[in-house]
């Protein structure tokens, strides 16, 4: 029987657990924009006299909690490690057939596929409880992530842009963080999020009287975590491409569908440059609009962020590392697709998370 020391191990290579620095700092930035940016509220004042209204506005930012975080945080959890996990699953008897991935946990036997099962289930419940304690919301939607992460592993059956389905699952991270900070209800003392905000009231964060509404659904049409968003899912995909080059010629062999093998290394390259070429751009874009948020209406008040001018560093970084990496790897010289694919790419979200973190913090 293996220790408890020994299972973790096994648990934490299973699902890669050192991969999330991959998703978590984006989900992050997701947060920390939502609080940053201002939602506007319309207000009614009489003109001189009392007579007649005029319509103006004003800037309030969201409240923040740090069992916000700490929610969102085990969101990510559960959800990267159920995607992992049915991952593995899903794909135990071809990792079984690379000499590659014949290592990997379930096909070494190291450990068992009912160990899997109950590993994936608890952690789509941890998942789920948690979208549940984030609001209606949050909830509602929660089913779409989970429901692409399980649905990778089973497209590159039948399509090579398999890749693009990884990139729009973990892209939704940010944009799942952004709602559930500015989806945020409390209404006359009776919470939507119970759950957040009974643990914030036990922890002197907020009182259960407090009389904060947010944005509900409308959060969810608000362009700036689309911006993010999309430019996570091209990133993840470019180099999502890149680290499939390993198995061109298996996939090609065993009638999987990958970019590599449709239209192989040179033009899967391409591809991946096309790909980080538009990440970039949406990175840019999300920060110019996060600095410049659109006037609310009325008569206008100062809109303002809170965020220092210096975050445009943030996408000058990750245009940085994906030009580094794509000088990594060429189509007959795939010996440092791994430095390229876990050390640049883990250097960089961490970076690009950071940059945003200091940059809030500062304002």
């Amino acid at each position: 029987m293996n220790s408890p020391i020994k299972l973790i191990k096994t648990y934490a290579s299973f699902v890669k657990l050192a991969h999330t620095v991959f998703a978590l700092p984006f989900a992050m930035v997701g947060m920390l924009a939502a609080y940053a940016v201002p939602t506007g509220y319309l207000y009614i004042f009489p003109g001189p006299n009392d007579t007649g209204n005029y319509a103006g506005s004003f800037d309030q930012h969201v409240p923040f909690l740090w069992t916000t975080l700490l929610l969102i945080l085990l969101c990510m959890v559960g959800a990267r490690s159920f995607a992992m996990a049915v991952n593995r699953i899903l794909d135990r008897k071809i990792d079984a057939k690379n000499p590659r991935t014949a290592v990997r946990e379930l096909p070494s036997g190291a450990m068992t596929l009912t160990q899997a099962w109950v590993f994936a289930i608890g952690m789509a419940a941890l998942y789920f409880g948690v979208c549940f304690g984030l609001g209606r919301v949050v909830f509602y939607l929660s089913p779409i992530p989970i429901a692409l992460m399980a649905l990778y592993p089973l497209t590159k059956r039948f399509t090579w842009m398999c890749h693009l389905v990884l990139g729009a699952s973990l892209g939704l991270a940010p944009v799942g963080a952004w709602v559930a900070v500015r989806g945020f209800f409390v209404d006359k003392g009776m919470p939507v999020q119970y759950w957040v905000v009974l643990l914030a009231d036990l922890v002197g964060e907020w009182e259960m009287g407090g009389g904060w509404t947010g944005l509900g659904w409308q959060a969810v049409s608000e362009p700036l975590p689309w911006l993010l968003g999309g430019g996570v899912l091209l990133w993840v995909a470019g180099f999502d491409v890149i680290y499939a080059l390993q198995d061109d010629e298996f996939d090609r062999e065993h009638r999987l569908k990958s970019i590599p093998a449709r239209f192989g290394r040179r033009g899967a390259l391409w591809i991946s440059r096309a790909m980080h070429a538009a990440s970039a751009a949406l990175f840019f874009a999300f920060v110019w609009v996060l600095l410049h948020p659109a006037p609310v209406g009325g008569m206008d008040t100062r809109q303002y962020t809170q965020v220092a001018e210096w975050v445009w560093a943030a996408p000058c970084v990750m245009l940085a590392g994906m030009l580094y990496q794509h000088s990594l790897v060429k189509p007959n010289d795939l010996s440092r697709v791994n430095l390229a694919f876990f050390t640049v790419n883990g250097v960089i979200s961490v970076a690009f998370g950071a940059v945003f973190f200091a940059a809030w913090l500062t304002s």
